[in-house]
């Protein structure tokens, strides 16, 4: 059943057929550190909505939006309410007063109290944007709203999100995600500028996100503005989609990135990552497989690597009454897990720096580690948002998606006994130099070159081996600058670090002559006279040069060839990844056997997927070299990953192929798809009686008996049974996730999704279909009709999934299609419970939220 289809699993809403009144997983049941009490303070009906954004007035009360519009909202200026919600607390911290907010916005994916206003990033009678709410009358309640900034695109989820007043309060800060075009009238003197795609080789752009396909830089981006949105600069950008912000007490502003899960198995996945924003940075995030690795100078690097997840709120815990110890860590939310965590930076960390802090949130690792704590955790929660009220205490959401939503209340009711030392301030010498440079990234200003503006140091050496975040800032001041004025300097820089730094400043803004006095200065430092650090710093300082100005002249393609190719292969994946794009970009005659030598040498299949990809592009192959390249596809045609993983390299596949003169192709092809020698199992649903055509009413009395006396084995029997694998990644207790790509990950479905709202999905999967997993309809030229989940797309053919349980597909030929449509229609059949008799429906349940894991109290007798 690979409830394919859980996208049906995943996105559909929440049926009226109980009568039983939906209920949020209960506060005793969550997992908080000792001392800590978690309450429920209120679980959405049906016509709350599910709730996904939250902000607090300066009375302490809290403003709830769901997501869209729960039933009874509306969006037209003839509108009274939009589905925003008020709680009034007590001096508990319980809601005295629950309210409807009667203005016509709503869909709030961002919200801030401010300038006695309530600035809403979402929808309303203008369409999506940011509003400002206020009270016209003087009656404490907002009646009035104006549509403070139009948001391009729509783009939903990846969209325009979170906004926070900046540690000057004067200021509003806001995040984009990916999908957000950038605003109109972004002001000239912003830091953020001179952002390019820089891509060496051409991408390949996501076969399945197919969504995402007109996205380019700045991809998500932070803006900053006032409380009158008068002047809007672009402060950083090349992130994916951050749904929060937030400032700790130094001023420094932090975020949760997100990654693309889709890409796991692939080597250009990243995973998500709390990163250190500062004005001017780039993060480097890219679509498809352009997406840059962290240790490219011109990228900021993570603070932290998290993992697979989905970040959603995220704040400081600054305004907290907790331990010391929490009032300086950073809570973030993770909605597909169902946690809050708390990451806890030394007091000896300084921003910016290039730090490796250890993460237990990769697939094979610890619980917890004294850097990133899980805070808390429980079943069925899905977190979208938090704050600190007035008392001190944590007050967070749950819902999304149409998920059961809820309003929870953690508070510290343990000893204070060792809590008296004071909070100790992170703030370095070097993060009050970095702002002493970020005024230089507004303005032109001679001043600059005043080494008396920066503690007695030049700004070129600003740019040496502090931390990344001084060299960022140090480099794009410079930028900023005529490069009339800095030229010759930035080209007779002696120490390593600082000339190369700069010269990657004039890679990124200079001319066509600049980049060949660029590549000059770069010869003058050999690779085999470098650290292994600077030898990446080099190699990428050359991929921008490149990019910006196209192909240099011959003679110095061939000298850039010549001390390439000496070096390649290099002892480590890091150099081989630039040495490879650089040498297949060049030309470089022995490239493709010194890449092929590198896929049969390395186990690491990533790796053998990078050479892959740069290959494509490659010229000067023998036959024999040809036939080797295109028979290791077929060696990876069961290779386990994200949803894109399989479609990645069938398109990577499809690319090299369209270089290849048309005649070879058929036999090249018949490697490629050469079936493997392992026996692959066959996928056949037993033969099973009817049993009953269940309803949620019939199920939803039953739904008690899931958490506890279950059998862990015999859930795990019918989820195999019934072909959940064929379409659903599932870890199954560890590792990495295994199944098919059809419908969406259920390894976390536990995690967000209660036992009611799993039913829901299954039962009623064409309810709500995510955009990620639906099918298409097309219309062809003579009039027939093909329908399926496109599961591959080059420029000829589109492959559709026909029946996924048995792995049919069809191809057609894309120049014949008319028309495209998005099928109302999940390709999971509504009938699945229709042959599992209660005990097995209730096991399956079980092992579903129990992500696999046959430890879970659900399978305590």
């Amino acid at each position: 059943m690979r409830l394919p289809i859980l996208s049906a699993l995943l996105l559909c809403p929440i049926l009226a057929l109980a009568e039983t009144p939906p209920a949020s997983t209960p506060g005793e049941e969550l997992t908080v550190p000792p001392g800590f009490k978690a309450e429920l303070l209120k679980s959405a009906s049906k016509d709350e909505g599910s709730w996904i954004c939250m902000a607090i007035d300066s009375k302490g009360r809290l403003y709830i939006s769901p997501q869209g519009k729960p039933p009874g909202a509306g969006l037209k200026k003839e509108d009274t309410w939009g589905g925003l919600w008020r709680a009034t607390l007590d001096a508990q911290g319980h809601i005295a007063q629950w309210d409807k907010v009667p203005v016509p916005v709503g869909d709030g994916m961002g919200m801030l109290w401010a300038f006695d206003s309530l600035y809403v990033s979402g929808d309303g009678p203008e369409g999506r944007g940011i509003y400002r709410l206020k009270d016209s009358k003087g009656a404490d309640t907002l009646d009035s709203w104006t549509l403070f900034k139009k948001v391009p695109g729509g783009a939903g989820e990846h969209g325009a999100h979170a906004l926070v007043l900046g540690p000057d309060g004067k200021s509003i800060y806001i995040v984009h995600g990916n999908a957000t075009p950038l605003i109109e009238g972004t002001a000239p003197d912003s830091p953020f500028k001179h952002y390019a795609e820089d891509d060496l080789l051409p991408k390949v752009k996501d076969p399945v996100a197919t969504f995402f396909d007109k996205v380019h830089s700045p991809y998500g981006y932070i803006l900053k503005t006032d409380e009158n949105g008068t002047k809007w600069h672009l402060i950083a950008g090349g992130l994916r989609n951050p749904y929060c912000i937030a400032f700790n007490a130094d001023g420094e502003l932090f975020t949760y990135d997100a990654d693309m899960e889709w890409d796991v198995g692939l080597p250009w996945y990243r995973p998500t990552r709390i990163l250190h924003i500062i004005p001017g940075g780039e993060y480097g995030f890219r679509e498809g497989s352009a997406k840059w690795p962290e240790y490219y100078p011109d990228s900021m690097p993570a603070a932290v690597n998290i993992g697979l997840g989905c970040p959603t709120g995220v704040m400081f815990g600054t305004q907290s009454n907790f331990p010391l110890k929490y009032q300086n860590a950073f809570f973030v939310l993770d909605w597909t897990f169902g946690r809050i965590l708390a990451v806890h930076f030394s007091k000896d960390w300084e921003y910016g720096a290039t730090n490796t802090l250890p993460s237990p949130y990769h697939l094979t690792g610890p619980a917890r580690s004294e850097d990133v704590e899980e805070f808390l955790k429980g079943k069925a929660m899905p977190v979208t948002a938090l704050e600190f009220g007035k008392d001190g205490a944590m007050y967070f959401t749950t819902g999304g998606r149409n998920t059961q939503a809820g309003l929870y209340r953690v508070s510290y009711v343990g000893s204070r006994e060792g809590d008296h030392a004071s909070m100790p301030s992170i703030v370095r010498e070097a993060n009050a130099v970095r702002r002493k440079i970020e005024a230089f990234q507004t303005k032109v200003d001679p001043a600059i070159w005043n080494p008396k503006e920066f503690d007695g140091q030049s700004i070129w050496n600003c740019m040496d081996k502090r931390s990344v975040a001084v060299r960022t800032a140090a480099r794009v001041a410079v930028e900023n600058q005529p490069v009339d004025q800095w030229r010759r300097q930035a080209l007779e820089q002696k120490d390593p670090q600082i000339s190369l730094t700069a010269l990657l400043a004039l890679a990124r803004v200079g001319n066509k002559d600049d980049q060949e006095a660029v590549l000059k200065a770069l010869a003058k430092m050999p690779l085999d006279s470098l650290s292994d650090d600077l030898k990446l710093q080099k190699l990428r300082v050359v991929e921008v040069a490149l990019a910006r100005q196209g192909r240099p002249n011959s003679d110095l393609v061939q000298a850039e060839v010549a001390e390439f190719d000496k070096q390649y292969p290099a002892p480590s994946f890091a150099e081989n990844h630039e040495l490879c794009e650089l040498l297949v970009y060049l030309g470089a005659p022995d490239v493709v056997g010194k890449s092929l030598a590198l896929m049969d040498k390395t186990k690491e299949p990533a790796e053998q997927i990078w050479y892959a990809l740069c290959l494509r592009e490659a010229t000067n192959w023998t036959p024999a070299q040809r036939e080797h390249y295109f028979a290791w596809y077929s060696k990876m045609q069961d290779y386990p990953g994200g949803n894109s993983a399989k479609k990645f390299l069938l398109r990577i596949r499809d690319l090299a192929l369209e270089k290849v003169p048309e005649a070879e192709r058929p036999a090249l092809l018949a490697l490629a798809e050469k079936p493997s020698d392992k026996p692959k199992p066959a996928f056949v649903m037993p033969a099973r009686p009817f049993v009953k055509n269940w309803t949620f009413a019939d199920l939803e009395p039953l739904l008690g008996k899931v958490n506890k006396g279950r059998d862990f084995a015999h859930g795990k029997k019918v989820f195999n049974e019934m072909l959940c694998a064929q379409c659903h990644l599932f870890a199954g207790g560890g590792g990495l996730a295994k199944g098919g790509a059809v419908g969406p990950d259920l390894t976390a479905v536990g995690s967000r999704y209660s036992a009611r709202d799993i039913v829901n999905k299954i039962l009623d999967p064409s309810k709500s279909i995510s955009d990620q997993y639906a099918s298409f309809i097309f219309t062809m030229k003579d009039g027939s009709i093909h329908s399926g989940q496109v599961a591959d797309e080059n420029h000829y053919l589109i492959t559709l999934v026909i029946d996924p349980f048995n792995g049919t597909k069809e191809n057609i030929p894309k120049g014949n299609v008319v028309s495209r449509e998005k099928s109302p229609v999940s390709l999971m059949p509504p009938g699945m419970l229709a042959t599992l008799n209660e005990t097995e429906i209730l096991d399956l349940i079980a092992y579903l939220q129990s992500g696999g894991n046959e430890n879970s109290p659900a399978f305590s007798k």
